[in-house]
């Protein structure tokens, strides 16, 4: 099955394209999204790719992460998973 690459140049993305894995050889700089919004403009250090600064996450990775944050700020205020709701 085909997969969305990006096509990095100098740390950039230049372009994203949809490609069979037996095909990624045949394009220099291409590397596999799995999941990963990335888009043109967006960079690549080699191991990550990030917008802004920002690593981008799949959605999976940035549900959890969302859900981490709310439970953080939750705590802050007081409240936590054994809060009992009042009536």
């Amino acid at each position: 099955d085909g997969m969305n690459y990006a096509i990095v140049e100098d740390g950039t993305v230049v372009n994203v394209i949809w490609l069979l894995p037996a095909n990624a050889a045949e394009f220099p700089g291409a590397v596999p999204l799995n999941g990963i919004p990335a888009g043109i403009g967006d960079t690549w250090d080699g191991t990550d790719f990030y917008r802004g600064g920002e690593k981008l996450l799949t959605l999976a990775q940035q549900a959890e992460k969302n859900a981490q944050d709310m439970r953080a700020a939750l705590a802050l205020l007081g409240v936590t998973e054994e809060s009992e709701v009042q009536p």
